[in-house]
């Protein structure tokens, strides 16, 4: 009789599944990028599965086997954006030292993460939505992905009032939610602007910044 393998040795049929999954990622992973260039060069409204399958060299069967609608994909597209944003900006609140200042952290690593990848913007924001079903699929992610970020923030922002830096009628989580939607307005607005690294966001955004926090200290 052979010697029993250790308890930490994957099996040989453990081994084989693994390989499978990776080569499953990898390929829908290959699939995502060709789809991510065909909606970009042809809208929401003209992309197609069979446009996808000739970009990914795929045959209609095997994309259908990762994606079963269109909407499907572009959902998948919006949550990948989704889930950069989130890291961009949860680093960025993470490092504040203090609530208040976090608020401002969030609002410029949004729109700076955003304006260097616009394309991410327009799938999750503009092209997603207008996909009836796949929104569904979008929203069961923003919320407890964004959450996360939103928590961190109220946790510093209830600190801050502990330590006399915040003003007594000022609301955690809706000082969160400002910061959110002013980020989102800025970037509908920069994105507007025929070169938005020269534009006139930056001292928008500064002001923006300013008043929020002048609006939450004492």
């Amino acid at each position: 009789m052979g010697q029993p393998r250790p308890d930490s040795e994957p099996s040989p049929e453990a081994r084989r599944l693994a390989r499978k999954s990776r080569r499953q990622d990898n390929r829908r992973q290959q699939i995502l990028r060709a789809a991510r260039e065909v909606l970009l060069a042809s809208g929401p409204e003209s992309f197609t599965m069979e446009q996808v399958a000739r970009a990914a060299d795929a045959s209609k069967a095997a994309l259908y086997y990762y994606f079963q609608a269109k909407e499907e994909v572009v959902a998948a597209l919006a949550i990948e954006a989704l889930r950069r944003e989130v890291e961009a900006v949860s680093g960025a609140v993470i490092a504040a030292e203090r609530g208040i200042d976090g608020l401002a952290a969030l609002i410029r690593a949004r729109v700076e993460h955003y304006l260097a990848d616009p394309d991410a913007f327009r799938i999750l924001y503009t092209w997603a939505p207008t996909l009836g079903a796949a929104q569904r699929l979008v929203l069961a992610e923003i919320l407890p992905l964004t959450a996360v970020v939103s928590q961190t923030l109220e946790a510093k922002l209830q600190r801050d009032r502990k330590a006399g830096l915040l003003h007594p009628d000022a609301n955690p989580a809706r000082l969160s939610q400002v910061a959110w939607l002013t980020s989102h307005g800025l970037l509908s607005y920069a994105m507007n602007q025929p070169d938005p690294e020269r534009g006139a966001w930056r001292p928008l955004c500064d002001e923006a910044c300013a008043a929020l926090v002048r609006g939450a200290r004492p």
